[in-house]
């Protein structure tokens, strides 16, 4: 399934895996075995455009104080093709800073 990413700054990040034909978003299952092979259905909450069973956008919320400011945009770095398991995060994370523990 190709699934395209809408990326949106926001407080938190996006999980996103599929299972079959089963898309569970931020753990909630959507069962896109409900679309007849060949059809479509029109865009609900996380979705954005038509959805079929071999592909959707979804709005991929990401925590933008964690990311650096300024990400790809070039949609294909937010197009995945994925057969099984979770979707790979496309954002751009600022380096993680250890703080020295002094005794």
């Amino acid at each position: 399934m190709i699934i395209n990413l809408n990326p949106i700054a926001s407080s938190y990040t996006t999980t996103v895996s599929l299972e079959g034909l089963v898309l569970t978003i931020d753990g909630i299952a959507h069962d896109l075995s409900v679309i007849p092979d060949g059809g479509q259905a029109e865009a609900e909450t996380v979705f954005t455009d038509t959805i079929t069973r071999d592909e959707c956008t979804i709005e991929y919320h990401y925590e933008s104080a964690l990311a650096i400011p300024h990400q790809s945009h070039n949609r294909a770095d937010y197009s995945f093709n994925v057969v099984s398991g979770d979707v790979p995060c496309p954002i751009v994370w600022k380096p993680i800073i250890e703080e020295e523990v002094t005794l």
